[in-house]
């Protein structure tokens, strides 16, 4: 059943599972994000665990990203900032990350579950970053998949903003693996125990080395982008069109500026 509260988290010796439960489809509001960055904070100063895993509680959706609403003033530099600061902060936690994505995984939910350092996906799990169809763009995605997947790869998610089979993300390089539903957990544990008898200094250790090559220049690029998305493509009138249409349930007019 759903927690009462969007975040939580369960310990299971020196594993610990964070979950999200925010019905229907995990929004990923600016008071989620503080939350999952908060619990995140927490477990990151832990001595206790050995590895993280992301999920839903929530039947047939992952998240179907952040919260379109925040997109537009007076929020949108918060809400940019937060996510950018979330998935940062995902990418250089100390420890292992998995997330484990059942059904729909799309914006903000996708760079949500990208920021983990494992992606295990039920094969009836979708992926997408569909913000180009109401008029922006992720920023993202459009600053870390290039380096985890290449141009190829980016371009066709983030520019024509289809939805990806799990088997697809899985062959782009997306999804670490992908297992039939009834399989999933116990797909998640076997790596889990390939993963949690190692010595925590050498993982950590590892990490870094790993992340010094890859984020050397991540948070300047994440700044870069989002300051793309705030102070460009904000300003045209297309990008607040085609918001106020998704948030209205009605097509957009796009005047192409």
């Amino acid at each position: 059943m759903p927690s009462s509260t969007p975040v939580s988290v369960r310990r299971e010796g020196d594993v610990a599972t964070v979950v999200l439960a925010r019905p229907p489809l995990n929004i990923l509001n600016l008071a989620t994000m503080d939350e999952l960055a908060a619990v995140f904070g927490r477990l990151a100063d832990d001595p206790g665990i050995a590895a993280v895993v992301l999920e839903s509680a929530l039947e047939g959706v992952f998240s179907a990203g952040a919260d379109v609403g925040e997109h537009l003033p007076p929020h949108a530099d918060r809400l940019i900032e937060t996510m950018g600061h979330l998935v940062v902060q995902l990418m250089s936690f100390p420890h292992p990350t998995v997330a484990v994505v059942r059904g729909r995984c799309l914006g903000g939910g996708m760079e949500l579950a990208m920021g983990c350092d494992f992606v295990l996906a039920s094969e009836r799990a979708t992926f997408g970053q569909p913000e180009v169809s109401v008029g922006v763009f992720p920023p993202l995605a459009t600053a870390t998949y290039p380096r985890l997947v290449g141009l190829r790869a980016t371009y066709d998610v983030v520019l024509t903003g289809r939805s990806l089979t799990a088997a697809e993300a899985a062959s782009m390089g997306f999804v670490t693996s992908v297992h039939g539903e009834g399989d999933l957990d116990a797909a998640v544990q076997a790596l889990l125990s390939s993963l949690t008898p190692k010595s925590r200094a050498v993982l950590q250790q590892a990490k870094r080395a790993v992340l010094e090559g890859y984020s050397l220049w991540l948070v300047q690029a994440v700044r870069t982008s989002s300051d793309r998305y705030l102070k460009h493509l904000m300003a045209t009138e297309d990008a607040v069109e085609g918001l106020n249409a998704f948030l209205e349930k009605r097509k957009p007019v796009w005047k192409h500026k």
